[in-house]
Order: structure tokens, then C-alpha cells, then sequence
């Protein structure tokens, strides 16, 4: 699903114009994102929570030294987890 589809469902489900539904999903996704930025985490239930896992510096044989640096990390709630384990095809 792309940002398109999912400002449309909410204006659907909501019966917001195609532009307010537009404000309400960028103003989640910026919130999310900021919040992430500062090292927070971000914990939406029936879905999952985001959060930052810090990673040490490393040398590499290729690259060198990679610095140490925050990893964006998503945990899905049960729920979702179990629906994704049930997809057929999935691998499993």
C-alpha cells in the first residue's frame, strides 16, 4: 500500500475530503518519525512498536570501520504476527 492508497482509505473511512485525510496521515507519519529521530520508541497497538536499537562500531574487511549509528527496529504486535504467520505462500 502505497501513502496514496492509504490517505484514500482513511478518507473513505472517515468521510474527511481526499486534502484533510492528506494532513491527518502526514501529520501521523512526521509525528512517528520525529519521535523515532530522538531515540524514543513509538508503540501502536494492533500494530507494533518502533523503536531504536543502537549498534557498536565494527570493522569491516571491506568498508573499514563503520561508526556506531541507530538501526530503525519494528516489533509487530501478537496479532499481527499470527495473521502474517497464516498468509499461505509466506514461506512457511
Amino acid at each position: 500500500m502505497t501513502k496514496m492508497r492509504l490517505t484514500r482509505a482513511v478518507a473513505k473511512a472517515t468521510g474527511l475530503s481526499l486534502a484533510e485525510a492528506a494532513t491527518c496521515v502526514d501529520t501521523v507519519i512526521d509525528t512517528i518519525g520525529e519521535i523515532i529521530a530522538r531515540g524514543e520508541r513509538v508503540e501502536l497497538r494492533g500494530l507494533g512498536t518502533f523503536y531504536v536499537q543502537r549498534v557498536k562500531e565494527r570493522e569491516t574487511a571491506f568498508s573499514g570501520t563503520i561508526p556506531p549509528h541507530g538501526k530503525i527496529m519494528f516489533r509487530p504486535c501478537k496479532k499481527l504476527r499470527e495473521a502474517v504467520w497464516t498468509l499461505e505462500g509466506s514461506g512457511r
